[in-house]
C-alpha cells in the first residue's frame, strides 16, 4: 500500500506550534536589529547573521576578540523569559574557568565568585566600566578567566521577550535603544581586553 502524495493531506492553517515558532522568530528578528546595527557600525560587513531563525549575530575578526549577540532563555511552567545576551571571547577558552567575576551594580565593582584575584577584579571595575555599565542598562556582567583566554557575558535589561502561558497572553518585548547597544558593545570589548 502506498501513501498518498499530497491528496488527502490537510491543507488548513498551520498548527499552533508552527505559529508560535514563527511569532518568536519575528520577535527575535526585531530585537536583534539594534545590536546587529551596533556590530555593523563597528565591524562593517564582517557581521554574520543567522537569517533563518534569528538566533544570533556574530563577528569573528582576523585580529581581535570574537563577538556574538544572541538569546538565552528560561522556560518555566507558567511562561518564558528570553533575554538578549552579548558574549565575547579572547584567546583559548577551555572547558573550565579558573576565575569568575560578577559585577555588583549596587557596589559598582566586580566581586570574585571563583578564584582569589582581587587585583584583577579591581582593575576590571575601573571608571570606564562604571560609566558604561550605567549607560548600557544592564542586568548582569560576568567575566570568566581561563588559562589562556577570557570570556565576557553581558545581559541587558532591554531586549527581552516575555510570555505568560496561564492565562495565555501574547509575548511582549522590551526593545533596545541604539545608544544602549553601542554602550554594551563598547563595555564588552573593554572588559575582554582590559585587566
Amino acid at each position: 500500500m502506498t501513501k498518498p502524495t499530497g491528496a488527502g493531506r490537510r491543507t488548513g492553517p498551520p498548527g499552533l506550534r508552527r505559529r508560535v515558532r514563527n511569532l518568536y522568530r519575528v520577535k527575535r528578528a526585531r530585537l536583534l536589529e539594534v545590536p546587529t546595527a551596533a556590530l555593523r557600525r563597528r565591524y562593517g560587513d564582517a557581521v554574520e547573521v543567522d537569517d533563518a531563525d534569528h538566533h544570533f549575530a556574530r563577528v569573528k575578526p582576523t585580529s581581535g576578540p570574537e563577538v556574538e549577540v544572541g538569546f538565552a532563555g528560561k522556560y518555566r511552567m507558567f511562561g518564558a523569559l528570553i533575554d538578549t545576551q552579548w558574549v565575547t571571547r579572547r584567546g583559548t577558552i577551555g572547558e573550565t574557568h579558573r576565575q569568575e567575576f560578577d559585577y555588583r551594580f549596587d557596589l559598582e565593582k566586580f566581586v570574585v565568585k571563583k578564584g582569589d584575584n582581587q587585583a584583577l577584579a579591581a582593575r576590571l571595575g575601573d571608571d570606564l566600566t562604571k560609566k558604561l555599565a550605567k549607560q548600557a542598562e544592564l542586568k548582569r556582567i560576568r567575566v570568566l578567566e581561563f588559562e589562556q583566554g577570557r570570556q565576557v557575558e553581558i545581559t541587558p535589561l532591554p531586549g527581552t521577550i516575555t510570555a505568560v502561558y496561564l492565562p495565555p497572553l501574547p509575548p511582549y518585548t522590551v526593545p533596545m535603544k541604539p545608544a544602549e547597544a553601542d554602550a554594551q558593545l563598547t563595555l564588552l570589548l573593554h572588559l575582554v581586553e582590559h585587566g
